[in-house]
């Protein structure tokens, strides 16, 4: 046992070299976001805001995407991003997990970075705080690769494998295959913790969540999330502004209704009791945001 932790830790080492030697002195990016929203999982950090550094590209071209995802660049990137240096995207990791906020790295697809990643994971690490990784789980050696250095992947996958193309804005295996295979992979990976954030189209029912997500069950957390058509603004002074976006009539993915998610929620925590502590429910979001979990019901403003 000793000796394959020593080989772990090398191997952590040398990838942490490795992580270094690529950086770039700047990034795009779309922001560095302060209390962005209240940490869902229970335990010790429930209820502590996360503080965001949200990376410009992505891979997917998501329909819903609250920050553009489906109007990108000739280079991937969503709009509105901008160069950002790695001096300061350090410096304001560093004054967050200072003031106690977990670092949530998202965008954008994260992992488009994945030296990004592991060097800003393994830096918030040395000075005792907390990584969530938001990702689209599509790059398996991607996430094989910062996995040593994070402390948490949350997951989007896209619905269902029929609504997935166009929950993605992607096709073919990429668009619900891929993650789903990878995601399952990440239960086997030491030291993560794994969160499923499930957008509630009005394509899913409590029977294809049941097929799709039962593997997950008691293994990882399900976080049902209220789909709300809005675009965010992200700000230079590390705010950020929603608008909702009332007429979505015509949008080929609509949102679930608000009893529904309530009925899909209580049903899953009535049929899977052994499992409830993993399901939570999240309503609201860009500033008053309602979790649920079980049968507590907690509420955050910004």
């Amino acid at each position: 046992m000793a000796v394959t932790e020593s080989r772990q830790r090398a191997s952590s080492d040398q990838l942490s070299a490795s992580n270094a030697k690529s950086l770039k002195p700047e990034y795009p990016m779309l922001g560095l976001l302060r209390d962005a929203f209240p940490y869902r999982i229970p335990g010790p950090r429930f209820g502590r805001y996360a503080s965001l550094v949200m990376v410009a590209p992505c891979n997917m071209a998501c329909p819903y995407c609250d920050v553009g995802g489906y109007a990108k660049d000739d280079d991937h990137n969503l709009p509105g991003w901008s160069p950002i240096s790695l001096r300061e995207i350090e410096a304001f990791v560093d004054e967050e997990v200072d003031r106690g906020r977990i670092i949530y790295l998202t965008g954008g697809e994260p992992l488009m970075f994945p030296e990004l990643v592991a060097h800003i994971g393994a830096k918030v690490r040395r000075r005792g705080g907390y990584t969530s990784v938001a990702t689209n789980a599509s790059a398996r050696q991607r996430l094989r690769m910062v996995s040593p250095h994070v402390d948490e992947f949350s997951v989007s996958l896209k619905g269902t494998p029929q609504t997935a193309a166009s929950t993605s804005g992607v096709t073919g295996r990429l668009a619900f295959d891929l993650p789903h295979q990878n995601t399952l992979g990440l239960l086997n990976t030491p030291g993560i913790t794994l969160e499923l954030v499930v957008v509630l189209f009005d394509a899913l029912t409590y029977e294809n969540f049941c097929e799709i997500y039962r593997p997950f069950f008691g293994r990882a957390y399900l976080t049902l999330k209220q789909y709300r058509p809005k675009i965010t603004t992200v700000h230079k002074e590390h705010s950020y502004t929603t608008v909702l976006l009332e007429d979505r009539a015509h949008a080929e993915v609509q949102p679930m209704s608000l009893d529904r998610a309530h009925d899909l929620f209580r049903r899953l925590v009535k049929s899977y009791p052994e499992h409830g502590a993993y399901f939570g429910l999240v309503t609201g979001g860009g500033g008053d945001q309602h979790v649920f979990r079980g049968d507590e019901e907690h509420f955050f403003q910004r």
